[in-house]
């Protein structure tokens, strides 16, 4: 009974040490097992650890990226055209109709874009704080291990783990 106890204790540890460290997120920066990891290292190591969570951080890294781009063109071109639109006001009104719209269509068209940066941003880093939840749960709290219960030669039942 001893002996079936401290097999049983061994394997409990064995268990816990399985478990992969969780990772948290410091600011733009990724942490386990107190190393930093930039996005591109902790990308790398989620390609092979967890591809769930990869796929949620590789798709909200590819949302920011084109969340940034909208944001920056958006921002551009709607500075060009407040700038239109002020040479507009400031001018005589006489054959400037077409500065006008010209003007307005590109600030209409650089809020728009600025809109969907914004909301592009917002989804992406959302998701990429959420493939850290997912790593977390998939593989830093359940260690891939199986309990087997055979017959073994002497016509018992055996009960061992399966890594």
């Amino acid at each position: 009974m001893k002996k079936f106890l401290t097999v049983l204790l061994v394997s409990v540890f064995a268990v816990g040490a399985m478990a992969q460290s969780p990772v948290f997120r410091v600011g733009d920066k990724y942490m386990m097992d107190g190393h930093m990891m930039t996005k591109k290292e902790y990308r790398g190591y989620l390609k092979n650890a967890c591809p769930e969570a990869f796929e949620l951080f590789n798709n909200g890294y590819k949302l920011s990226i084109a969340g940034w781009s909208c944001l920056g063109s958006g921002l551009v071109i709607n500075s060009i055209g407040g700038a239109l639109l002020r040479k507009y006001y400031n001018s005589e009104k006489d054959d400037t109709d077409l500065v006008y719209e010209f003007g307005s269509s590109l600030s209409s068209l650089g809020s728009g874009l600025t809109t969907v940066g914004i909301v592009c941003l917002s989804v992406g880093y959302t998701r990429m704080h959420k493939s850290v939840n997912l790593y977390n749960i998939e593989k830093a709290h359940r260690p891939d291990l199986r309990w087997v219960l055979a017959l073994n030669n002497q016509g018992g039942m055996s009960v061992a783990m399966q890594f």
